[in-house]
């Protein structure tokens, strides 16, 4: 039969890009040989039909006839057929649909079906893996998903995309779009910015089953991220202060001042300690309104407490240097001691003792925040090297040890096995070299090794110190002067340093930039100075 097309109203449809080129070829098969499929419909009763099927073909017919026109159409003997169902049907079986418009007829139809999924994998004939994958597409902002539409994009494109916030995927597209970027190039952008999990400091029971967790886009994406990462920057960031705040909230009752501290405002406090300031000044300083505590917010020490700051540092130099006045040495006579060679004659020598050990002793550079998160840093790769090295059943007594004192508390467990393993093991990678069976393997003693390390990393500094002085461990064997270490000094410390480590200097040493200073200093090494074996006190964990 034959209907007039101005007696057709178009229903759902789930196309919304209509290629004017694929369009034109209808146009002219349709003007050469005719409508081979007719139109779908179904009859309102009133001279009135909806149309389920053929929306290209009706849309090519007018262009060509014009709204008077007739065109054939099939009216089926069901009229209680569901039409939205009819058409989303219809539609998604099409081959021609993009990705982004399957996946809005598949979102219609399961809502149609009140979500009863497996009924909509019926009508479709697509497997609950491929309908998932779809919907997942759902989570792509209306405008990344008519560029895939209008085949701007490539699916991979969208699929990545679909990852990350809809906030940011506008500004994405038009890079994608502007520049041409390839999804692979795509692909290691947002990987770049993604957070590891692993690193996270909150809570991550949530993380499991997030959008956002690209362990989870895996199954459901052909184009992700690596594993183990959250794309989701804003809500990982968001997590992250919630959580510096929830640590310097529970620090309030006990100090007067808890601040979140970073590199941007490193030098506005500094540690403050018995060993500093002296015993009597410290417990006046206990009860002073600026000391307290800071919760780092530094990528390197992220939510690491340091309890025992001073916030007024003119206070504390005044107090550090009264301190430091009270316990100098009185000058001490210089002995003479004559000494006959074999020819008869005779010198005089100051009395000296040589050192087994090169380690200086100092008091006099104070270090500052960044110079005590380089020191521990320096400290931790020392005790790791030290671990490793030595027999795992020295890791089983640190672990005991720890444990027993309990000194566990925020022990980075996954991030001291990757330093052991070189990457982050899975849960079976574990277990097959830590159950009982492998323990003749050189991973089982690894395992120990990791969480000894772990352990180590998460001491506070005086348990610290105190296993490290019980194994043994020197600095000096891993670590010596660098211009890392120079550049968190002042101009002024580098002079003393210079002075404590008995550094023979020149006429230009400190006359320029800091800079220029470091660079000096560092050019020592290859005139005969040796830093090897040199720790200088502001390294020291005492």
């Amino acid at each position: 039969m034959k209907v007039a097309t101005q007696n057709i109203t178009v229903g759902h449809n789930p196309r919304r890009f209509f290629d004017p080129s694929e369009m034109e070829d209808l146009k002219n098969s349709i003007e050469s040989i005719g409508l081979l499929q007719p139109v779908v419909l179904k009859d309102k009763g009133d001279g009135n039909f909806l149309l389920i099927a053929g929306e290209r073909r009706l849309r090519a017919w007018r262009e060509i006839y014009g709204e008077d026109s007739e065109i054939p159409a099939t009216i089926p003997d069901d009229q209680d057929i569901d039409v939205e169902v009819a058409s989303l049907v219809e539609n998604t079986l099409r081959a021609d649909m993009s990705p982004t418009e399957e996946s809005r007829a598949a979102y219609a139809l399961v809502m149609r079906l009140k979500g009863d999924m497996d009924e909509a994998c019926r009508l479709l004939g697509w497997k609950p893996e491929f309908l998932k994958r779809r919907l997942a597409l759902q989570a792509c902002h209306p405008d990344v998903a008519q560029a895939l539409d209008e085949r701007k994009i490539l699916l991979g494109h969208a699929e990545l995309l679909a990852t990350i916030g809809k906030e940011k995927q506008q500004k994405a597209l038009g890079s994608v779009i502007g520049k041409n970027i390839s999804v692979a190039d795509l692909k290691k952008s947002i990987n770049n910015i993604a957070q590891e999990l692993a690193s996270a400091i909150f809570d991550k029971t949530d993380c499991a089953t997030c959008q956002y967790n690209s362990d989870q886009q895996s199954s459901l994406f052909a184009e992700t991220v690596d594993s183990g990462r959250c794309t989701g920057v804003n809500c990982f960031s968001e997590k992250t202060k919630e959580e510096l705040q929830l640590r310097a909230s529970k620090l309030e009752s006990k100090y007067p001042v808890v601040k979140l501290v970073s590199a941007e405002n490193e030098g506005t406090y500094t540690p403050v300690g018995a060993e500093t300031v002296g015993d009597e000044a410290f417990v006046a300083c206990q009860a002073c309104a600026n000391f307290g505590a800071g919760v780092s917010e530094s990528p390197a020490s992220l939510g690491e407490v340091s309890e025992g700051l001073c916030f007024d540092l003119a206070c504390n130099q005044k107090k550090v240097a009264a301190f430091a006045a009270s316990n100098k040495p009185a000058p001490q006579p210089q002995t003479a001691t004559t000494v006959s060679s074999a020819a008869g004659s005779t010198h005089t020598t100051a009395s000296s003792q040589k050192t087994q050990e090169k380690t200086v002793r100092s008091d006099k550079i104070m270090p500052s925040g960044s110079l005590i998160t380089y020191r521990r840093n320096a400290w931790n790769v020392a005790a790791k090297k030290f671990i490793i090295e030595n027999d795992p059943e020295i890791a089983t007594a640190i672990i005991i040890t720890a444990v027993t004192t309990k000194n566990v508390a925020n022990a980075k467990i996954t991030e001291a096995a990757k330093a052991i393993f070189g990457n982050s093991p899975s849960v079976s990678d574990v277990w097959n070299t830590a159950c009982p069976e492998a323990k003749a393997e050189k991973k089982h003693g690894q395992i120990r090794q990791a969480l000894a390390y772990a352990i180590v990393m998460a001491l506070e500094q005086q348990p610290f110190r105190e296993i490290m002085e019980s194994l043994g461990v020197r600095l000096a064997d891993y670590w010596q002067i660098n211009e890392e270490f120079l550049a968190l000094l002042t101009k002024n410390d580098l002079e003393l340093l210079a002075t404590e480590i008995a550094l023979p200097t020149t006429p230009k040493m400190f006359s320029g930039r800091k800079a220029d200073c470091i660079s000096e200093i560092m050019l020592a090494e290859g005139k005969g100075f040796d830093f090897k074996g040199i720790v200088p006190q502001v390294m020291s964990l005492n």
